[in-house]
């Protein structure tokens, strides 16, 4: 019950995005159920592992008939027995071996928030990209009203003989190519509910996503998954690399039997015996293997190679910040020459309105320009999406101070 309380808590902390006070997650029934037997497994992993180097109590019946060849005897053996050999001492192999089961404990566990983490990700990648292309679908919308008035004044234009079929064909094709993104994003609307669907039994339109802030690239390569983890690893396979060292070496192990034994003898009736018995004692011994360098030589080939993962998984965290970090001003750049054509549109349309009023200007071209400018409006949208979906990459990658395990 407790490991069960301890995942739910993890995944209430990691899916952090609600849609009404009243639910309590949002991940699927069959996802919950997933990660809650995921958790089992490491805990049941974890407490074999940490009592792994105890040795079991050996029972033991036996009848047996015996025959002397030489002096004719013969007497049937019986016995009941309870035998134990239990390591007291292996040049560290026992507490490497319980150093071990914490450190794989730790690693599982990272391994099971970086994959919750994981998914976190693409059902707010989903919401996220949603959005953007229901935004970019009303662009279309504009563009394919922009697209009708261009055509019904070339048709015009062409009609009067003041310019020829190119410029017509032109406004046609552009009209074509935008009616196909339009159908594109539509199709693209669906694939995003798709997506979540797999993920989580809410609709994708009830779902609210938690404004994302850049984080100080100091805590992300500290706290990232992928660093973690990789760390995490190393200190398994360090582990692993001593109980092999220590598989060579001396050790200390104490012996005992105890248990009762009937012997009964059919030649000699009066000799048979009856009673308990028991021995104890130490034995101490070390094993003479032909590959023990190169065995351990590997396990201390795998901890070195697990220690240099260690470091290019924090150079590659490094190389992902700075990426997004840079794509981030880029799409921050973009709104701002976006906010500076608003203005330029702002005093466009107040010159044309100005003209229509006075007859001077078609109300076409009034309406081609309080489109264009919604278009760019739509854009800033866009591109605040695009951030926030660069920022949640950060966010997912990362494991937080609350999220520990």
């Amino acid at each position: 019950m407790k490991s069960q309380s301890t995942l739910v808590t993890l995944i209430s902390l990691l899916w952090f995005t609600s849609v009404q006070a009243d639910d309590t997650s949002l991940l699927s029934p069959e996802k919950q159920n997933y990660f809650q037997q995921q958790q089992h497994q490491i805990d049941a992993t974890y407490e074999k592992l940490r009592y792994d180097w105890l040795s079991p109590i050996n029972l033991n019946a036996s009848s047996i008939y015996e025959k002397s060849a030489s002096f004719w005897a013969e007497h049937t053996r019986k016995s009941l027995s309870a035998g134990i050999a239990q390591d007291l001492f292996r040049s560290g192999g026992i507490t490497y071996a319980i150093d071990y089961a914490h450190a794989k404990k730790e690693s599982d566990s990272l391994a099971l928030g970086k994959e919750i983490a994981g998914i976190s990700q693409q059902l707010m990648n989903a919401v996220l990209t949603y959005r953007k292309n229901e935004i970019a679908r009303k662009q279309s919308d504009l563009k394919l009203k922009n697209a009708q008035i261009e055509i019904f004044l070339k048709r015009k234009q062409y009609e009067a003989g003041d310019i020829d079929i190119t410029f017509l064909n032109n406004a046609l094709m552009n009209q074509s190519n935008e009616l196909k993104n339009n159908t594109s994003l539509r199709y693209a609307l669906e694939q995003q509910k798709f997506e979540a669907a797999k993920l989580t039994d809410l609709p994708i339109d009830s779902l609210s996503v938690p404004r994302y802030t850049l984080t100080q690239k100091e805590t992300f390569l500290e706290q990232g998954w992928e660093v973690r983890y990789a760390n995490a690893l190393a200190g398994s396979a360090a582990q692993q690399y001593g109980q092999v060292k220590s598989s060579y070496l001396p050790k200390l192990t104490f012996i005992a039997d105890v248990g009762y034994q009937q012997v009964d003898s059919q030649s000699a009736p009066s000799s048979g015996y009856r009673g308990n018995f028991y021995d104890a004692g130490l034995q101490l011994s070390m094993p003479l293997a032909y590959n023990a360098s190169a065995t351990s030589q590997e396990a201390q080939a795998a901890y070195l190679k697990q220690q240099a993962q260690s470091a290019d998984a924090k150079r590659q965290m490094n190389a992902l910040y700075d990426q997004t970090v840079a794509l981030v001003e880029s799409y921050r750049q973009t709104i701002s020459i976006t906010q500076n054509n608003l203005n330029y549109y702002d005093e466009l349309l107040g010159a044309t309105k100005a003209a229509v009023k006075a007859g001077y200007k078609a109300g076409y071209d009034l309406q081609t320009l309080q489109n264009t400018r919604a278009i760019e409006e739509l854009e800033i949208q866009i591109n605040e999406i695009n951030i926030q979906i660069q920022l949640s990459q950060l966010h997912y990658q990362m494991q937080h101070p609350q999220e520990s395990l």
